[in-house]
């Protein structure tokens, strides 16, 4: 009977060990590679999406549509419109998969809709600018209505040339408008406002005294010309004429003086400088300012609502930031109110 050689044995022992750790290597590369590309393949399937709990999101804009995938080359599925509610299935930062009344399902742009505790603060803080007191306006060219003061903010509509428009506040290059009983924002470019019923200020190039019939003041003039005598004091500016509610907004502030109260009354009047560039570029015509006359007489919070360039508007500003008030009253005492006074800014 043939015997193994020991020596042989010995030495396929160890093969065959190394070929089994092999082996076992090989299948767990395999193993973490499936592993791998399993971790992969379904962060690609859903790159951003936040599981969401069941909310409404608000249409902005008058129409927008949705569509099979997040994606603006998409087909659509539906079109929705200004006001309309979409229940939120699923949030992609700037897509949004959403459910219309109807049950049909799509993609949509975030930016064009509004969660409803953002559209809360929107409607909140529109109340309290709704407080303000309106000034008249003429839209004098076709312009697109924003959401909010800037270009990024949705389109929520648009105004002809010639339209009438009711101006609350000015931000920045934005005027806050009455739109279809909301507040949306207009070009300052777009909207000629005006300040009907307000005390008029006439701010001229020369020191020429005007009749004493007329509310007029005049400037002083360049120190390069030459300086005439000083003009007469300047009358009173009337009381305006106002059909505004007399309501408070939240910190207190009287949108007009109440039926029966005293309207506040100028002790101390600066008169605007005419600026030598305005002067030089043949530039005039009228600034309107807002402040709030405080119970003390002071007046703060002095905003540029209609602005000229060459630097009037902010000449009357400077110079109305200087009044000084008898305050108006109500039922015996002080109180705040908010003051608008126009600035005719004219050249002679």
């Amino acid at each position: 009977m043939a015997r193994t050689n020991p020596q042989l044995r010995t030495a396929a022992g160890p093969k065959r060990h190394t070929a089994g750790v092999i082996v076992v290597i090989f299948l767990g590369c395999i193993f973490f590679v499936l592993i791998g590309l399993l971790i992969f393949t379904s962060g690609r399937r859903h790159p951003a999406s936040t599981p969401v709990q069941s909310d409404t999101l608000t249409v902005l804009p008058p129409r927008i549509r949705m569509r099979t995938e997040p994606n603006a080359r998409a087909p659509v599925v539906a079109t929705a419109t200004a006001g309309e509610n979409l229940v939120l299935l699923e949030d992609r930062g700037t897509w949004v998969r959403v459910q219309d009344p109807d049950g049909l399902t799509g993609w949509a742009e975030r930016g064009l809709l509004e969660r409803t505790a953002e559209r809360n603060q929107r409607l909140a803080r529109f109340a309290a600018i709704r407080k303000l007191p309106p000034l008249q306006g003429v839209v004098t060219q076709h312009t697109i209505l924003y959401a909010g003061p800037g270009i990024f903010y949705p389109i929520v509509g648009e105004l002809a040339e010639g339209s009438a428009a009711k101006v609350f506040t000015r931000d920045h290059d934005f005027y806050a408008i009455d739109y279809n009983g909301e507040v949306a924002y207009a070009d300052v470019d777009a909207v000629d406002v005006t300040a009907t019923g307000a005390p008029q200020l006439d701010v001229a190039t020369t020191t020429t005294a005007p009749p004493p019939t007329e509310t007029t003041a005049s400037a002083a003039p360049p120190p390069t010309e030459t300086a005439a005598a000083p003009a007469p004091e300047v009358p009173p500016i009337a009381a305006p004429e106002t059909s505004v509610p007399a309501t408070e907004d939240q910190s207190g502030v009287y949108a007009a003086v109440p039926p029966g109260g005293t309207q506040p009354e100028e002790i101390d009047r600066v008169i605007p400088r005419y600026p030598a560039t305005a002067r030089m570029a043949g530039v005039g015509g009228a600034v309107v300012i807002r402040g709030i006359v405080r119970k003390d007489g002071r007046i703060d919070d002095v905003q540029i609502i209609r602005d000229l360039p060459y630097g009037l508007g902010e000449a009357a500003r400077e110079a109305v930031e200087r009044w000084r008030f008898h305050p108006a009253t109500f039922h015996g005492e002080p109180i705040d109110v908010y003051y608008t006074v126009t600035v005719n800014f004219r050249l002679h």
